[in-house]
């Protein structure tokens, strides 16, 4: 998996005992990693290669990326409509779409959204702000509500 905090990309291996998201929105304040590898994003992050095991702080996680995809859970039987979505932060901003069961209320998509702290958005860019990076295209990230700055929805 990818994790990104404000001045890394983390890929490592997660030991999960159920869905990401359900993992991801767990009281446990920390992420268990093995196998870690770190790339910089901006000057002066540090470069890590072959650390065998690390812990990360979910507070500062901005986004978490699966690289293979979970299979949809069991009950998700109901049909979904997606919203465009244009999320800031103050170190990345992610463009994509959100998904809503259509019986939902447009006017409670934002509650819906912000129940958890860790909500999925699918089809999404992401930049990273500051970085002589390009631009990333996931089909699903999990984005840090505590951490953005502004959420537009369309």
């Amino acid at each position: 998996m990818e994790l990104f905090t404000a001045y890394q990309r983390v890929t490592a291996d997660l030991l999960l005992r159920s869905r990401l998201q359900s993992a991801l929105n767990d009281v446990d304040p920390f992420l268990n990693l093995r196998s870690i590898t770190t790339t910089p994003l901006v000057p002066g992050a540090p470069q890590l290669e072959g650390i065998p095991e690390g812990t990360l702080t979910k507070a500062f996680l901005g986004l978490c990326v699966m690289v293979e995809a979970e299979p949809p859970p069991p009950d998700e039987a109901l049909e979904k409509g997606k919203r465009f979505i244009y999320l800031q932060g103050a170190t990345f901003s992610v463009k994509g779409s959100v998904e809503f069961t259509t019986a939902a209320d447009p006017s409670l998509h934002r509650d819906m959204l912000f129940k958890s702290r860790f909500f999925p958005v699918v089809d999404a860019t992401v930049s990273v702000i500051g970085a002589q990076a390009p631009e990333w295209q996931r089909p699903l990230v999990y984005v840090n509500r505590d951490l953005l700055v502004a959420v537009y929805l369309r």
